[in-house]
C-alpha cells in the first residue's frame, strides 16, 4: 500500500515538474530575453502559476489507476481540436476588425442563452473558454450547462447556435451529437431572467 501511495505522489509531482518547466519554456521563448533578472522573473512567474493552477492540472491529467485507453485518445483529439479552435479565432477577428472599421460600425452587441448536453465539467469549461478566446463573444455565464454568452452581432454565435462548437468539444470527450440547442437572444440579463 505504502508503494502505491509513494508512486502516487511520484506521478502527481512529476506532472507538476512538468508544468513548470513547460511554462518557464514557454516564459524564455516569448521573452526572448537571457539576462539573469528576466530569466528569474520567469521562474518566479511560473513557479507561481504552477501553485495556482496544480489542482486543475492534476484533474485533467488522472492517476495511472484511472486512466484508460481512452485518455491518451481524447489528449490527440484535443490537440486536433487546436488547430480548428485557432482557425476560428483567425476569421473572428477579421469579422471584429470589419465591424470595427466599418464607417457605419454596424454592431448589435446581444445576449445568447443556451444549454448544453455536455456531461463533463472539464468539457463545459472548455466550451465557455472557446467562445470566450473567439473575438466578438464572451462567455458571461457557466451554470449547470446553462451558458450566457455576450456577442457583437449575433452571427458571431453561429458556431454556438448551430451546435459545431459543442460537437467538435465533444468529440474529445466521446460523448453524443448534439442538435442545435434552443436559444434565446436577449438585449439584458433581466430579459434572460424573465
Amino acid at each position: 500500500m505504502k508503494k502505491v501511495a509513494n508512486r502516487y505522489r511520484r506521478e502527481r509531482l512529476t506532472i507538476v515538474a512538468l508544468e513548470f518547466i513547460v511554462l518557464v519554456l514557454f516564459w524564455v521563448i516569448l521573452s526572448g530575453r537571457f539576462q539573469v533578472k528576466y530569466v528569474t522573473l520567469g521562474v518566479i512567474s511560473a513557479g507561481l502559476v504552477t501553485f495556482l493552477t496544480r489542482d486543475l492540472v492534476l484533474s485533467v491529467f488522472p492517476h495511472e489507476a484511472e486512466r484508460d485507453s481512452r485518455f491518451f485518445l481524447r489528449i490527440g483529439r484535443f490537440l486536433a481540436y487546436l488547430p480548428w479552435l485557432l482557425s476560428r479565432i483567425v476569421i473572428a477577428n477579421l469579422q471584429v476588425a470589419y465591424l470595427v472599421l466599418h464607417p457605419r460600425m454596424p454592431i448589435a452587441p446581444a445576449l445568447l442563452q443556451f444549454r448544453t448536453g455536455l456531461k463533463r465539467n472539464l468539457a463545459r469549461v472548455i466550451v465557455a473558454n472557446s467562445i470566450t478566446l473567439t473575438p466578438g463573444t464572451i462567455t458571461v455565464s457557466l451554470k449547470d450547462g446553462r451558458y450566457i454568452v455576450h456577442a457583437l452581432v449575433p452571427p458571431s454565435a453561429s458556431d454556438i447556435t448551430e451546435a459545431t462548437l459543442q460537437n467538435k468539444v465533444g468529440e474529445i470527450f466521446m460523448e453524443e451529437r448534439e442538435e442545435p440547442p434552443a436559444s434565446h437572444w436577449a438585449y439584458s440579463i433581466e430579459e434572460l431572467e424573465e
